[in-house]
């Protein structure tokens, strides 16, 4: 954590995210989190969200259908394993889940992946049978709708919330080089701790 020009430090700001594990904008932004967390001092405190829960009802094409599929049941396996073991569980489970389903596997959720993120998280008492088990989906519909009453209203994934002040997003086509980094924090922040702000957008580029 850097020093304020007259030496003093400035306070740890406190950040939570609300993330379904199968959506690549969150996949973008989770890792950008890290980044700043790594650079400023903080960490995340991370949490599900749930696509699947939140376009119940919506007529989507195959692909977003089966996208769905993996949101219910991967959300499943993920609210186990934050159940046993806490935010730091559920984040190393996350990013090895998404380092193969993203960048390695694209959209592949098997056995093999199952049994790395469990290791990863070192979740002894989870198994993948948490993948089929519906008596989790209360854990994940809970978690979901606290990032939902954070945000004071229907929102996708992901949800950032910095000291107690939640967005829908940042939503991030990239992860930020790394001299993007602090500053797009520092201006979050900003926004952030700013009363009067409520919401900033601009259309996404035509190629992304």
């Amino acid at each position: 954590m850097t020093e304020h020009d007259d030496g003093t430090n400035p306070r740890t700001p406190s950040v939570t995210m609300w993330f379904d594990p199968v959506c690549p904008f969150s996949w973008n932004t989770a890792r950008w989190l890290v980044k700043a967390g790594g650079a400023i001092g903080f960490d995340v405190d991370w949490h599900l969200a749930n696509l699947a829960i939140l376009n119940e009802g919506r007529e989507l094409p195959p692909p977003q259908q089966a996208r769905m599929a993996d949101s219910r049941r991967v959300g499943r396996l993920m609210a186990a394993i934050r159940r046993e073991t806490g935010s730091a569980g559920l984040a190393a489970a996350y990013f090895t889940f998404g380092e193969h389903y993203f960048d390695r596997s694209p959209g592949v959720v098997d056995d093999d992946l199952m049994e790395k993120v469990l290791h990863s998280a070192n979740a002894g008492v989870v198994s993948a049978a948490a993948l089929a088990d519906s008596s989790l989906d209360e854990l994940v519909a809970n978690s979901h709708a606290a990032g939902q009453a954070a945000l004071g209203e229907t929102g996708g994934s992901p949800i950032v919330s910095v000291d107690g002040h939640a967005f829908f997003g940042p939503v991030l086509t990239s992860v930020p080089t790394d001299d993007q980094t602090v500053p797009l924090f520092t201006a979050l922040a900003t926004l952030a701790a700013t009363s009067s702000f409520t919401q900033l957008q601009r259309p996404r580029p035509a190629h992304d």
